[in-house]
């Protein structure tokens, strides 16, 4: 059974997870980008919405943050400017260079609101519209039809305005992202205030049910050999957060080399302990490998 819920306002959407924190290169691209492809690879069918300005997670799908004149994206979508459906590529992982006729091969079950880097200016223009922080509510409960996907996932800038408050009232279950480092697990206490002040202030009204549900660290040292320091901050956001601690995630070189390459983990080395760390988190999720 799933841990995780559907959108009061929009009971016919499936969960939708955000990873969040205000501080940049944390792991929430990294996060998103495995959970939503290993997710595919199981079989389910999962949205990915790109609202980071810098657009890594569509890079990893093999689209360049610099999209070309007219091309639809997540800021068209944000300003009313084009419909959801209009912004969704596929997921996609390299298999070819550039040169060759078919560089990338579509992941089956998984598709991307393509993101931008007008993202950049999404909390000035939010401002100037009081109900502009429903944008992505509206949009995904009118673009999205029942059981059309398993699982949304939005991967959320690295700051706490506008854009990430509008996130969040689009979002179930939010997973704060974090390296083991001191301001960062007391930061994370900031966030969680954060994400309660604002379900407290637009849940009665517009349906927002959005919980810190869990946290996660990313880069964990796993021996005192790598930093006693760091592995007392560990048991101290452990002891902070007991059950809602997800698995951890060690340093992984390969992490960079998979985003380089534009290949999730699991294709490009599926034998890599991280890929079952993703694979453990799918399963309390209540996403599965399916017989």
């Amino acid at each position: 059974m799933s841990e995780l819920h559907r959108p009061t306002y929009a009971p016919h959407l499936p969960p939708v997870l955000a990873g969040l924190n205000r501080a940049g290169s944390v792991g929430k691209t990294t996060f998103g980008e495995n959970i939503a492809a290993q997710a595919a690879l199981r079989g389910y069918r999962v949205l990915c919405v790109d609202a980071d300005n810098q657009g890594d997670l569509s890079f990893w799908n093999g689209y360049e943050t610099y999209t070309p004149d007219g091309t639809t994206t997540v800021h068209d979508v944000m300003i009313g400017q084009a419909a959801l459906a209009d912004a969704i590529v596929p997921g996609r992982t390299r298999i070819n260079p550039d040169e060759h006729e078919t560089p990338f091969q579509n992941i089956p079950g998984l598709d991307l609101v393509l993101g931008s880097k007008a993202m950049e200016q999404a909390d000035s223009e939010l401002a100037e519209d009081p109900f502009g922080v429903f944008w992505l509510q509206n949009a995904l409960a009118e673009g999205i039809k029942e059981d059309e996907y398993d699982l949304i996932y939005i991967d959320c800038p690295a700051s706490m305005g506008r854009l990430s408050i509008s996130l969040i009232l689009a979002a179930t279950n939010i997973v704060v992202c974090m390296k083991p480092a001191l301001k960062e697990i007391r930061g994370s206490a900031a966030i969680t205030d954060k994400i309660d002040e604002i379900r407290a202030s637009y849940g009665r009204r517009h349906n927002a049910s959005a919980e810190a549900s869990y946290y996660w660290i990313n880069e964990a040292r796993k021996t005192k050999f790598q930093g006693q320091f760091y592995l007392d901050v560990q048991d101290d956001a452990v002891e902070a957060y007991g059950a809602k601690m997800l698995p951890p995630l060690g340093q992984v070189g390969q992490i960079a080399e998979a985003y380089a390459a534009q290949e999730p983990l699991a294709i490009y080395n599926p034998r890599l302990p991280a890929v079952g760390v993703f694979n453990t988190m799918l399963d309390r999720f209540g996403f599965p490998e399916k017989k």
